[in-house]
Parts: structure tokens; C-alpha cells; sequence
């Protein structure tokens, strides 16, 4: 299911699904934007967490149940950072250190060896589910004071880790690797060639990073694994999608083996996607999206305020919404209109409202072969949704972050906070959680009595 990122959109689908597809008449996008918008369609996305939590331990599910219960408390998640901080100045990492790793570590990241992180893929491939691995370390401005000499050493370690992660992603079927080009150059670098001040020495360093990119996609693609370049904060986003279109170009004239990501809470990010796509287009390569909505929101919103600067972002949420679900009916109405190199897309989402519309439009559209629509959420997160999708046949994915603890903390720190902002959603989590170790209690405590003989 996960092989062979060209399967045509039926084969998205069970086969009883992809045969009710296939009868169904081709009809314009005027006609399928209004299937969207039905409130009688029938749901064909159905969650069920009962899906999900009866392949866990019972060890795995009081872990869930905890992290979600800590994840709900506002007040906690806004303290962490600071407590954090605290524990470690007072010499007491160890401590916090072993609690984050026995539960937010556990549940969010596939570990720190590659035994720990092939397992959880393996585990998830079982389920019909494929996997992103991703190192998950992160960077941003101000955050080290490496030499011009000293960062390229850095980045060269962080490539071969991306290579190693490209190694353990070919141990299973369809895998992708996620690459942060933030970590394969300096950040000056990055951010004067995307404010367009760099100068020489910038622009020779820009080309190692190229140079690094290129081995990383080049073994990615001779073991049969797909490339995801993440996106990252505004101000570096300009020379990460001009990596990313260097590495298209060159990587994807018959098959997509590297996706550019577009997060949809930025203003441009609809015109800047529709422009990528138009110049794949021109210049004869795949052109492959993964859409997200965003994830450094209240830093973007900051620094813009901080610098007197209109935010790069949305005003809204809904604003978001609507610039995600312009984004996924583009590319699939693009799928279906195009005779040859239809463009690739990956919906990475735990908004359920938006996969359902993207499912709703593919059935509309009545999508024969040609094209391929993929689904993702993170490890640990929406996980009723990742299995409903896998058992309806989709290609679905999971973001599997891995790393050493200490560099993985600030990524658990912002998934904390994220879910903080979700607060019913993550409550129904705990809930679920609880309901099914409480079911797992009873039927110990009071098993089932046999039937009667007849």
C-alpha cells in the first residue's frame, strides 16, 4: 500500500470502495466543490479510538492517559519550559529528565536507538501504517554562537544522521525522512539568503548545504525512500523552498521523491504553493505538497509585533481553515485535470473536517488512476483517525520524531503546547484512554461467564 508513491487515487481505497469510485461519472470541480459542501453527504472517515488503544499495553494506555491529563492543564504546559529550566539549574535534569522520558518522550518519539525507532515502525507498518522518521532537533535564531567554520562541522553530523535515518527508513515499505534544512547550514546563512543581504562567503555556504541536501535525497532515492522538507519559521522559509525546488528539479522529472511543506497559517503560503506548482509545470517535474496548517504561531506573531511588522499569519483560524481547504481542492481538481505529471499531495492534518472534504471530493471527482493522496498525523496524537484511514485502505502516515531526549525537548515542548490549545479534543483523548483501561479492569476482575450448554 505504501510503495510506489504514483498509485493511482482508487487505490486509496478497500477495494469495495474503490469500486464504487470507479463507477462513479467524472464530473466538473464546479460540481465537486458543491458535493463538499452537502450536508447530506454520507461521513466517510469514522474514528474509532477503540481502533487504536486495543493494540496498546496496559502500561502504554496509563502512560497515554497521563500525558494527555498534563497536556489539558493549561496552567502545567505554560509552566514547563520555566520548570524545566529551573530543575535544570538546580543540578536536577536528571529528574525531570526521567519523568519527561517515561511519559512525553515514550508517547511522542520512537526512542533514541535504532532498535527503539525500527520497532515502532515496524509496529505501525502492521497496522497499515507508514512511517516519517524525523530527527527531531530544532534551531531558531540566538540559539548558538557557532563559527562560521563550526557550524558547517555541525551540519556535516547532521547530514550523516539524516543519512543514517535514510538507512533505517529503507528497513521498511514506503518510508520518507524528514530533513530541516535549518540544520544543514548556518542560520545567518538561511536567514540572509532568504532576505536576500547574502554575501559570498553566505552564498558558498549555501552551495554545501546544497551539496549536503543532494547526498541525502540521492541515497533517500536509491533505497526507495521519499524526502519531506519540512517547513520552519518565516524568515528562513525563502532559501528552504529554494532547496527544495533545486532538489525537485533534480530528483523528481517521473517520480515524486521530495515534497516541499507549506504551512497554510501564513498569509502567502496559497499564491506561494499555486506559484511552485505552476513553475513545476513549465519546467516538466513532479511538483509534491505536504500541507500543514503551522507550527510557530505565537513566535511569528511575536517577533512581527516585536519588529513593528504585519504578521506573516492569518488573522483567524478560520482564515486557516479556509486556506487549507483552498490548497487540498486545488491540488486533487489538479490531479484529475492533468494528463501527465499530476502534481502529489499529502494531507498532514488531525482536523478530521478537512480529510473528510478531501475524501468527499475524491469520490466526487470519481478519481481513476494517476495520482496519489496520502494522510499523516503525528506519533501519539489523533491516532483514532490514522487507523480508521489505514483500515480504509488509505496511505496513511505517521510522523515518527526520534533523538536524544535533550535535543528532542524543545519538539515535546510544542507538541505539549500544541494539544494545551486543543483543549476538548485532548480531553476526549484522556477519556478514551480511561474508558478503555476501566473496560481491561473489569473484564479481569469479572470475566465473562460461559454460555449456558444447550
Amino acid at each position: 500500500m505504501f510503495a510506489g508513491s504514483r498509485a493511482g487515487a482508487l487505490n486509496l481505497f478497500s477495494p469495495s470502495i474503490a469500486n464504487k469510485l470507479a463507477r462513479t461519472l467524472h464530473t466538473p470541480s464546479v460540481a465537486a466543490t458543491a458535493t463538499l459542501g452537502s450536508t447530506h453527504a454520507a461521513a466517510l472517515l469514522r474514528p474509532d479510538a477503540r481502533l487504536a488503544l486495543s493494540r496498546l499495553s496496559a502500561g502504554q494506555l496509563a502512560t497515554a492517559w497521563a500525558v494527555y491529563r498534563c497536556c489539558g492543564s493549561a496552567g502545567l504546559v505554560r509552566a514547563a519550559p520555566g520548570l524545566l529550566q529551573g530543575l535544570e539549574q538546580a543540578r536536577l535534569g536528571w529528574l525531570s529528565g526521567a519523568v519527561v522520558r517515561r511519559t512525553f518522550f515514550a508517547w511522542f518519539c520512537a526512542g533514541e536507538t535504532e532498535r527503539e525507532i525500527v520497532q515502532t515502525m515496524r509496529r505501525l507498518q502492521g497496522a497499515g501504517i507508514g512511517a516519517i522518521l524525523d530527527y527531531s532537533v530544532e534551531a531558531d535564531l540566538g540559539s548558538g554562537n557557532d563559527t562560521r567554520a563550526q557550524a558547517n562541522v555541525r551540519a556535516d553530523a547532521l547530514a550523516k544522521e539524516y543519512l543514517h535515518s535514510v538507512q533505517m527508513a529503507a528497513q521498511g515499505r514506503g518510508a520518507f525522512v524528514a530533513v530541516k534544512v535549518t540544520g544543514l547550514a548556518d542560520l545567518g546563512v538561511l536567514f540572509r539568503v532568504s532576505d536576500g543581504s547574502a554575501g559570498a562567503d553566505d552564498m558558498a555556504d549555501f552551495e554545501r548545504l546544497l551539496a549536503r541536501a543532494r547526498a541525502v535525497v540521492q541515497a533517500a532515492e536509491a533505497r526507495g525512500v521519499r524526502v519531506m522538507i519540512d517547513a520552519e519559521h518565516s524568515y528562513f522559509q525563502a532559501a528552504i523552498d529554494r532547496v527544495a525546488a533545486v532538489l525537485q528539479r533534480e530528483a523528481n522529472a517521473s517520480r515524486a521523491v521530495v515534497f516541499n511543506t507549506y504551512q497554510m497559517y501564513r498569509v502567502d503560503a496559497l499564491q506561494r504553493m499555486r506559484d511552485d506548482y505552476a513553475q513545476a509545470r513549465r519546467e516538466g517535474w513532479r511538483f509534491a505538497a505536504k500541507l500543514v496548517r503551522g507550527a510557530y504561531m505565537e513566535l511569528e506573531r511575536e517577533r512581527a509585533a516585536e519588529l513593528s511588522q504585519p504578521s506573516p499569519i492569518h488573522a483567524t483560524l478560520s482564515d486557516t481553515h479556509a486556506a487549507y481547504d483552498a490548497a487540498t481542492a486545488f491540488l486533487v481538481d489538479e490531479m484529475a485535470g492533468q494528463p501527465s505529471l499530476q502534481p502529489e499531495l499529502f494531507v498532514a492534518t488531525h482536523n478530521n473536517a478537512s480529510i473528510e472534504r478531501v475524501l468527499q471530493q475524491l469520490q466526487g471527482l470519481g478519481f481513476d488512476a494517476g495520482g496519489a493522496v496520502m494522510f499523516g498525523q503525528l506519533l501519539g496524537m489523533q491516532d483514532a483517525t490514522s487507523y480508521a484511514l489505514a483500515q480504509m485502505g488509505a496511505q496513511v502516515y505517521k510522523y515518527v520524531p526520534y533523538g536524544p531526549l535533550h535535543e528532542v525537548m524543545p519538539y515535546l515542548v510544542r507538541r505539549a503546547q500544541e494539544n494545551s490549545a486543543v483543549a476538548s479534543a485532548i480531553r476526549a483523548e484522556a477519556t478514551h484512554a480511561a474508558t478503555e483501561l476501566r473496560r481491561r479492569v473489569s473484564e479481569r476482575l469479572l470475566p465473562r461467564k460461559p454460555a449456558p450448554a444447550v
